[in-house]
């Protein structure tokens, strides 16, 4: 190979890292401010006399934006595994943006009544279609485009972008609700976030424009071994594969929504904390653990997927109970900060060897697809209605420390799946 050809593909994969790495950071930024909000506008949009009632509905709502996400993986990894990634991650992001932008134009129940909810729950379902395509298509698009012994670093960059976006969204609403009062938060402040998404994914859209498909995909097309039937080949002959990925998702959801999620509305709900101490507090644990992501990646090239992942699992699946007794117990933030950070360090482990061993167990002709279902119906059950069980399971128990039965639970489902899971990390992909 020549040295203008190395330069080529080394700029080829700068631009797919940084495209890759961008729109999951916007992706997810603009999926999950929804729910660093709730505790916001969830009176405006679900009026009740009980505000515990406002934020599970709009917890509800939050899961519904995942229901839509396996609709989103189906049409979107069919297109994907059809046509190719990149047209396909080109529409992902533009429906996303334009759904959490609208958002935060939504009139209130008190301006339009019954409309305000119904419509604020199409964008979400809006949100979920689109996401259901976009995170797993650019773990496929990077894996893909990476050099064989380094795609646990490469395919790390999705999930590190993740990590950014729900930084990014956690530290936006502290500084929103440092700046204002808690009367223009509510009337106004709360759209802001929301707003923004818009010249981020202008921005996003114009990082896209200038990639082209990975080389695995040219040669499917090549060797004319593009499927019509992804999803009848993918349920036919890999619906074990499918289950796996569903189990390694819900372990990996389920125990960090508790941290990214329902531990920011548990705090401010129940500990009586404001939301600048706990999203400033959140924000800055997820930004600097973020940066594990790809050493996390790199390391699962040296040594494997599955050790990692199954330590990581053991973590979640003992940390998880232990983390709201300490909640429970402590008086102050700072009594707390200790056990967020170390529960914050768990994902790393898991989720930059069990993302890129997600892509590497399907073959390239139906690699987007099933990747996309597993992952996303998954997602359903882990981080969609997560949240919503954590609630319930505080409001029937009484026990405050209830909501860690769910993350131990999950992730025993990843031990297992992991256990059944061959390693891949030193096997070439299969077309």
């Amino acid at each position: 190979m020549s040295t203008t050809e190395i330069a080529s593909n080394r700029s080829t994969l700068r631009r797919a890292t940084a495209a890759s790495t961008l729109g999951s950071a916007v992706e997810f930024y603009e999926f999950t401010i929804y729910g660093f909000l709730t505790v916001v506008f969830a009176p405006l949009l679900f009026p009740s006399d009980d505000p515990a009632a406002s934020t599970l509905a709009a917890l509800a709502v939050f899961g519904g934006g995942f229901l839509a996400r396996p609709l989103g993986g189906i049409i979107f990894g069919a297109i994907g595994d059809r046509v190719g990634r990149r047209n396909v991650l080109m529409a992902t992001i533009f429906l996303m943006g334009g759904a959490s932008t609208a958002v935060g134009v939504l009139p209130t129940y008190s301006q339009i009544g019954l409309w305000a909810p119904v419509l604020l729950l199409l964008l979400r379902l809006l949100q979920g279609v689109s996401a259901g395509g976009e995170f797993t298509g650019a773990q496929t698009y990077i894996v893909e485009m990476a050099p064989a012994h380094r795609r646990g670093l490469y395919g790390s960059t999705p999930v590190f972008g993740a990590g950014l976006g729900y930084a990014a969204a956690s530290l936006i609403v502290a500084a929103l609700s440092a700046s204002l009062d808690p009367e223009a938060m509510r009337e106004w402040g709360w759209r802001l976030p929301f707003l923004l998404c818009l010249p981020l994914t202008i921005g996003c859209l114009f990082l896209r424009m200038r990639l082209e498909d990975s080389p695995e995909f040219a040669a499917i097309v090549a060797e004319a071994n593009v499927t019509r039937t992804p999803v009848r080949d993918v349920l036919r002959h890999q619906w074990a594969d499918v289950l796996r990925v569903v189990c390694m998702t819900m372990a990996v959801l389920g125990p960090s929504f508790l941290l990214k999620v329902y531990m920011g509305i548990h705090l401010v709900s129940v500990k009586g904390m404001t939301l600048a101490q706990v999203y400033t507090t959140l924000g800055i644990i997820l930004l600097v653990t973020a940066a594990l992501f790809p050493v996390m990646g790199h390391f699962s090239d040296r040594r494997g997927r599955r050790p990692i992942a199954i330590i990581g699992y053991s973590a979640y699946a003992l940390l998880s109970v232990p983390l709201f007794l300490i909640v429970g117990a402590s008086t102050s933030l700072w009594q707390i900060i200790p056990i967020l950070v170390l529960f914050a360090i768990i994902e790393p482990f898991i989720a930059a060897s069990v993302y890129t061993m997600m892509a590497e167990i399907f073959p390239g002709r139906v690699r987007y697809t099933g990747t996309s279902l597993g992952f996303n119906l998954g997602a359903i059950a882990a981080a969609g209605f997560g949240p919503y069980i954590c609630g319930q399971l505080v409001a029937s128990t009484g026990w405050a420390a209830s909501p860690g039965i769910w993350g131990t639970s999950c992730a025993l489902l990843g031990l297992i799946a992991v256990s059944l899971t061959a390693e891949t990390s030193r096997t070439r992909l299969v077309r």
